[in-house]
This record gives structure tokens, C-alpha cells and sequence, in this order.
């Protein structure tokens, strides 16, 4: 199914689309639980990778071709889930011989928890030195799939109002929101005439962070938040294997309007990792994206409000 008609869908099986909105409110927060929350967005991102070859002195960056991407953001509940590809209608995609990028995104809200999976996937790629023309190859693929587990101390501060979803921040407020993230990458360059083979690192991190949701006007909200962390990464390249000290530095940034039936704006984030290794070559590795986002809530079909009241009793959500 489309994506057009995937949206079709969900709007002829809301019943009541148009209904007010309901909500529990507290002095900090309104949820609308039983709200169903679709949302357009339009995002430029990227897997970038920076290869540093200390004993010639020389850095390659490796920047894939295709960045705009078209998606769709679901959330109902303690679930919510998005899904975006790189159309060729738009401009910027044009050129970009046979390459491709998708991602999918999935956030789990248990309580004062929130559980975040990710999936990068990308083809082609573009290796860029200085001083030197850059080298397009078009078989080298590389796939990012991992996540994180946080922890949010403040009652009164909403993750979900960050992304502006199925909660709206009503007082400013922030919160100490340490996380463990973990992820798998891996560059495959079997179906590469030049590379051949594949390799492969995994990371393991632990990220002090706090944000913070400012509430300037009554449906306007400026949220951020920022992390520092470390841990360990593991590296496979053909026959060579090392473990090695990794950093990471991640910043989020949001600013939207958000009433009980629309919302919308713009969200930033930035996830970068430096892998300290002791072999001759290093890399950084940063996620990047800015995202443009428009959603309405309405009422959620019958199947799924009970489906979803069964899911929470056997978790004890």
C-alpha cells in the first residue's frame, strides 16, 4: 500500500475524526490517551561516516547521495512508529545514481521509561578528500539498526511533548534523563567492484542528558536537550577485530505549535560517535536530521483501542 493510501486508511477508519479531543490534564501536562496522532513530515538525513588515516595524514568523508525523505509518523498510546524513504520527485534526488535511503523508527512509553529502536538503511555513497575529485560507489551500502533505553527523573516533564505528540507541556520544566544506547553498522561492499567484503562495529553507550520544554505561549513550545556519554566499540574489518574507548555527544532541538487536534513545526537532532581506535585509521560516525511535521489527532477505530487495552494488561502497563 502507498503512502497515500495508507493515510487514506487511517482517516476512513477513525469514525468521529473531527470530535473534541479527549484529555487528562495536570498542572504540567495534558495527555490525550485515547487519541489516535498521524503525522506528515519532510527530512533531510544521513548516516555520515568520517575515516581519519592518521599516518598519511589524510581524512575521507563518506556522504551519501540522497537526503530528501518523505514520512509518516503514528502514535495511539504508549506506541508510536515512523517510516520514511527518498522519492525520486524531489529535486535533490534526482542525480543520485541507483541510490536509496530509508528509515523506520519505533518509541515504546513505559511510564517514566521510553524505549527508542531505529533503522538507518542507505546505498551509495560518495567517498570526498580533499584536494581530490570525489568517487561515487554505487554498490557500497551501508544499515544502522539499534536504540536506546531512558529514564526520565521529572513526573512533570513530557518526552512525548518533545516531538510534539499525544501530550502537550503546559508549564516549562526539564528533567535529568540519562540513557543506554546501542547500536550495529555495517558497510557492505560485496556487490562493489572496487571494495568487495563487508565490516561491521557495534557500540554500547552511557549518556547523562537532560532536556527541557519551554513553554512560551500557550500552544507554543521550544524543547531541546543534550547528552554526553561513553562506552566501548567493537570493530570487525575482514580479519581485523578491536575493542576500543568510544565518546558520544547527541542535541535535540524542537520548536511547534501544538493545540488538542493540530500540531506542528520543526525538529533537529544530532547523534555523534568517535571511535578512539588504536589501529592507524579512526571514525566518527554522526546521524543527522532536520524535520519539517504536520499532524492532526482523532478518534482511534474500536479494534484498536481494545487490542491495545489488551496488549497494556498483559505487560501491566
Amino acid at each position: 500500500m502507498g503512502i497515500k493510501g495508507f493515510i487514506g486508511a487511517l482517516l476512513l477508519t477513525g469514525s468521529g475524526c473531527f470530535a473534541q479531543a479527549d484529555s487528562i490534564t495536570s498542572a504540567y501536562i495534558q495527555k490525550f490517551p485515547d487519541k489516535l496522532s498521524v503525522q506528515l513530515f519532510t527530512l533531510n538525513t544521513s548516516n555520515q561516516f568520517t575515516l581519519d588515516y592518521e599516518d598519511i595524514g589524510t581524512t575521507i568523508n563518506m556522504v551519501p547521495n540522497e537526503r530528501r525523505t518523505l514520512g509518516v509518523s503514528v502514535q495511539y498510546d504508549f506506541i508510536s512508529f515512523n517510516l520514511g524513504f527518498a522519492p525520486k520527485f524531489f529535486a535533490e534526488n534526482k542525480d543520485n545514481r541507483d541510490s536509496k535511503m530509508t528509515s523506520f523508527g519505533l518509541n515504546l512509553f513505559l511510564g517514566k521509561w521510553m524505549q527508542h529502536f531505529d533503522l538507518y538503511y542507505q546505498k551509495g555513497i560518495s567517498l570526498e578528500v580533499d584536494d581530490y575529485e570525489s568517487v561515487y560507489l554505487s554498490g557500497l551500502k551501508t544499515i544502522k539498526i539499534g536504540g536506546s533505553t531512558s529514564y526520565v527523573f521529572n513526573d512533570n516533564y513530557s518526552f512525548r511533548a518533545l516531538a510534539f505528540q499525544n501530550e502537550r507541556q503546559l508549564k516549562s520544566t526539564g528533567s535529568f534523563a540519562p540513557s543506554l544506547s546501542y547500536y550495529y553498522t555495517e558497510f557492505n561492499g560485496r556487490k562493489e567492484p572496487q571494495l568487495g567484503g563487508k565490516s561491521y562495529f557495534l557500540d554500547v553507550a552511557l549518556s547523562p542528558a537532560y532536556n527541557y520544554n519551554w513553554v512560551v505561549a500557550k500552544n507554543i513550545l521550544i524543547a531541546g536537550g543534550l547528552s554526553l556519554g561513553a562506552g566501548v566499540t567493537y570493530t570487525k574489518d575482514g580479519s581485523i577485530s578491536d575493542t576500543d574507548f568510544l565518546t558520544q555527544a547527541g542535541l535535540t532541538l524542537s520548536l511547534g505549535y501544538n493545540s488538542e487536534t493540530f500540531y506542528g513545526g520543526v525538529y533537529a537532532k544530532v547523534l555523534a560517535s568517535n571511535h578512539n581506535a588504536d589501529t592507524a585509521v579512526n571514525m566518527d560516525d554522526t546521524i543527522a536530521y532536520g524535520t519539517v511535521f504536520f499532524g492532526y489527532r482523532f478518534d482511534p477505530p474500536r479494534f484498536l483501542k481494545e487490542k491495545t487495552e489488551e496488549i497494556k494488561e498483559k505487560i501491566k502497563i
